[in-house]
């Protein structure tokens, strides 16, 4: 049992080391990457779905790749992890057919990938009642918004059979954040560029190189200047099945700093009981 006094002081310090591991954030950390609807020959079977984590985050059994067709309805739905995984920044995330691995040579973290079928126009993540990013292609009636692009209703020209949709840099709005270029799971997003007919994304103001931003010192093609800030907090008033919940039990990191505060706090509240107790008068 614990002695009188001691327990707000103990609780102060089970509050100071679980901060850090609270900052550990859902859906909001990850963005779709690359997304391969079919492969060269029109195989459906080859596909994969490739994500990126901004930040320290967690994936938990609700949180879903979904397709949609280009009026909002869903036609397929994945949830690759049954128990919450947390991750962390800079991890990549590649879910993808048997055959695409066999495909490019690759192994997926998880063989689960929603069907992605000739009507498919829209891929998203999504947790629970929040849609976290959103790619768009061909021609979509209904987009379906994202929590950082609410506002976005633009979408690239349709990938043709072994063409991926491959994001270059992060602004929010899809037709200028992504591009259709060759696959490249597992690599940087600098595959050779594709232009349609119809002369494809409209320029985003990228350097004169074919249109492909220079992936820099980031592991798939994203410059450090685009990446969104970190500190980004509104996913805690969110997703139900994250946020700050994901905190402890999710594995948080605690440095040694936070133990010494909180060790601090306990010999403070100690301390001062026992000052108390020497300046007492006599009773």
């Amino acid at each position: 049992m614990l002695r009188r006094g001691t327990a707000p002081a103990l609780a102060l310090a089970a509050a100071v080391i679980c901060a850090p591991a609270a900052a550990r954030a859902g859906g909001a950390s990850w963005r779709l990457s690359e997304v391969l609807p079919r492969g060269a020959g029109g195989e459906p079977a080859i596909r994969f779905v490739e994500l990126y984590a901004t930040a320290d985050g967690c994936w938990f059994p609700t949180t879903q790749v979904a397709v949609y067709d280009g009026a909002g309805a869903v036609l397929d739905t994945a949830a690759p992890f049954a128990e919450t995984t947390c991750f962390d920044a800079d991890a990549y995330l590649l879910l993808a057919t048997a055959e695409a691995g066999a495909a490019f040579g690759v192994t997926p973290d998880r063989a689960v990938v929603p069907a992605m079928p000739a009507a498919a126009r829209q891929v998203c993540l999504r947790s629970t009642t929040t849609i976290y990013d959103c790619v768009r292609w061909g021609a979509v009636t209904a987009p379906v918004h994202d929590l950082f692009g609410p506002d976005d209703d633009s979408a690239i020209a349709a990938p043709p059979p072994g063409v991926s949709a491959a994001r270059v840099v992060e602004t929010h709005v899809v037709a200028v954040d992504w591009e259709l270029q060759a696959p490249t799971p597992r690599a940087l997003n600098d595959g050779e560029p594709h232009v349609p007919p119809d002369g494809g994304v409209p320029d985003a103001g990228a350097p004169d190189d074919g249109g492909v931003v220079d992936a820099g010192p980031s592991p798939d093609g994203w410059p450090d200047a685009a990446r969104p800030d970190a500190g980004d907090d509104r996913y805690l008033d969110l997703d139900a099945g994250g946020g700050a919940g994901c905190g402890c039990r999710a594995g948080g990191r605690i440095g040694w700093g936070w133990a010494l505060l909180a060790a601090a706090a306990v010999t403070a509240c100690r301390r001062r009981r026992a000052c108390r107790r020497t300046a007492a008068p006599p009773g």
